[in-house]
């Protein structure tokens, strides 16, 4: 039986194409159970943030829209909806990008943006009381 070139070539290549899907496949389940571990973590550990005495506020912004509010010390913000970002601008400063969670220890004006022209965002903020 003879065996050719070709063939240890197209063993090697699918052989090598294995690996490669095995390599990409094995890490997914881990880094996922961490990223949903630490997710909730942070989230959790940033709404402690304000104390104990706090006031919530839930926001609906619809898509393109924005809402001016005061704040005065700790303040988080947390946004959901589809599209987690938000955008902010703290006493009429630059616009910062915000996705899911932000700490804030500030007072003044706080302007919060929803840049997205289809989804519209539910941004809670708990304000130290």
């Amino acid at each position: 039986m003879q065996i050719y070139i070709t063939d240890y070539l197209t063993l090697n290549v699918i052989q090598s194409f294995q690996l490669f899907a095995l390599i990409l496949i094995i890490p997914l389940p881990i880094l996922s159970y961490l990223w949903f571990r630490y997710y909730n973590i942070i989230i959790t550990e940033g709404k402690k943030y304000v104390g104990e005495k706090y006031t919530e506020e839930e926001i609906l912004l619809l898509p393109s829209s924005s809402k001016k509010v005061k704040i005065s010390g700790k303040t988080v913000i947390i946004v959901n909806g589809v599209n987690a970002w938000i955008t902010i601008r703290v006493n009429g400063g630059p616009k910062q990008k915000v996705f899911k969670i932000r700490l804030l220890n500030s007072s003044g004006e706080l302007e919060l943006i929803n840049e997205s022209k289809v989804f519209q965002l539910k941004v809670i903020l708990r304000r130290s009381a």
